[in-house]
């Protein structure tokens, strides 16, 4: 494709989604669900197998997930920039192959050190790594339709926090914990590497260095602007950023620890282990549900009305949960947490392309979940050690609702769409219904 021509595919791109990301989405989804052996919900159906198979205590076998989920945060910036400079397709392929070996890795696991390398595998290629190639897809194909894009996809994640974690315990039950997760990562790369070596294409967005210098001047000769596109720098400079970022990293870490203790609330709570699987079902449900409706908000709405909404209702989901007493404050809890999740999912992978552009995407979202997968790790470890300290999770619950309400506060005051500019001041576009018509100029 000829430097006009590219560009003028990219300006026509910011107003109509090709044709081809109605296949993408799917491959999308299919990713977001490969992340599930990764995913706190599925390690939680092992722990306890794993626990007593190699012979570890509780504190041993959190600290080598704490130590695992720290550590699978430092490639993320290196994994995100691959994507930015060989395409998502390339990336997205090696993330696959490698959460499938990552699954053996455990499944091998003899020592406290092993298992720490096969957890630490899991969080960075899957959890980490493929999460983001699956978020970043959706960002780089839809642009009108991105909210109700991301909100499909979801329910793919959904239905896979409902049915994985009892198909797990059908699995471990019928062939040990070992060949389960053996299963599971075969199965992962026979399902997705050939998808996405037949259908995966890199995004029509992205461009050579070459093109986005002369971009601004050849799309102005030809009645064309493109849509502004931050570098990761420029984008730090901005509150949308760190509001956002925050945001993201307290729902990955308040909803990790509560999901890795679920079963011992429940327990404390004089309920038992089945019960606490089988609220999973419940906020799948309620997950799926809000990232369809959420989609459809997310293209009318602004972004931070409904950040800020996502995080009061984790604020409400927690609060159920940390003091459940009966299944039917559970189930509440449960669906509070879908809902809350479900919605931050959507205005995540709709809010990084749209307020800060395509280009640097990458750089910009591994940033982010560079700080969310290390945040994943805190979680736990501060419920342990409440729980040491005091005999009770009571304090680290009111903790994180404290955290999520000044959130909400933070983020439907001030997580508004970066200003736009080109030469003069434009007024704000906090609506994010409307394309930018102007190159981003971050003072």
């Amino acid at each position: 494709m000829s430097t006009a021509a590219a560009l003028r595919a990219d300006a026509t791109y910011e107003n109509n989604d090709p044709r081809y990301a109605w296949v993408m989405l799917p491959l999308a989804m299919m990713m977001q669900i490969g992340t599930s052996p990764g995913q706190t919900f599925g390690v939680s159906v092992f722990k306890e197998q794993i626990r007593q198979s190699l012979g570890l205590s509780e504190t041993q076998l959190a600290t080598a997930y704490l130590v695992a989920s720290l550590l699978a945060a430092v490639p993320l910036m290196t994994i995100g920039r691959r994507m930015d400079r060989h395409g998502l397709r390339l990336v997205s392929i090696a993330l696959v192959t490698m959460v499938g070996v990552a699954c053996m890795v455990v499944a091998s696991a003899t020592s406290l050190l092993a298992i720490t390398i096969g957890f630490l595998m899991l969080r960075t290629f899957g959890q980490g790594g493929l999460s983001m190639a699956a978020g970043n897809t959706l960002g780089m194909w839809f642009n009108r339709r991105l909210g109700l894009a991301s909100g499909i996809a979801g329910v793919g994640m959904s239905g896979a926090i409902a049915v994985m974690p009892m198909a797990y315990l059908y699995l471990i039950h019928s062939v040990g914990w070992r060949t389960a997760y053996t299963a599971i990562g075969l199965g992962t790369i026979a399902v997705l590497l050939p998808a996405l070596l037949l259908f995966y294409r890199n995004s029509p967005a992205v461009d050579d260095d070459e093109t986005t210098e002369a971009s601004s001047a050849q799309l102005a000769a030809m009645g064309l602007a493109p849509a502004p596109s931050f570098t990761l720098r420029e984008a730090m400079r901005t509150p949308a950023y760190w509001i956002a970022s925050i945001c993201t990293a307290l729902m990955g870490m308040i909803c990790t620890a509560v999901i890795f203790n679920l079963v011992t609330i429940f327990e404390r709570h004089g309920m038992t282990a089945t019960q606490a699987a089988s609220i999973f079902p419940v906020m799948a449900i309620a997950m799926a549900m809000m990232q369809v409706n959420g989609g459809l908000l997310a293209d009318r709405l602004p972004l931070r009305w409904l950040l800020a909404a996502a995080m009061a209702a984790l604020a409400g989901g927690i609060t159920f949960m940390g003091n459940v007493d009966s299944m039917l404050m559970a189930q509440i809890g449960a669906a509070m947490l879908g809902w809350g999740q479900g919605m931050m999912a959507v205005t995540g992978n709709t809010l990084w392309p749209r307020f800060f552009g395509r280009r640097h995407l990458g750089s910009i979202r591994s940033s982010v979940w560079t700080a969310t997968v290390a945040s994943c790790s805190i979680g736990p470890f501060i419920m342990g050690a409440t729980m040491d300290l005091t005999g009770s999770y009571a304090p680290a619950i009111w903790l994180f609702v404290s955290l999520l309400a000044v959130a909400a506060v933070a983020a439907a005051i001030a997580a508004k769409r970066p200003v736009v500019s080109q030469d003069v001041d434009l007024a704000e576009q906090d609506n994010v219904e409307q394309p930018c018509e102007a190159v981003a100029d971050v003072a």
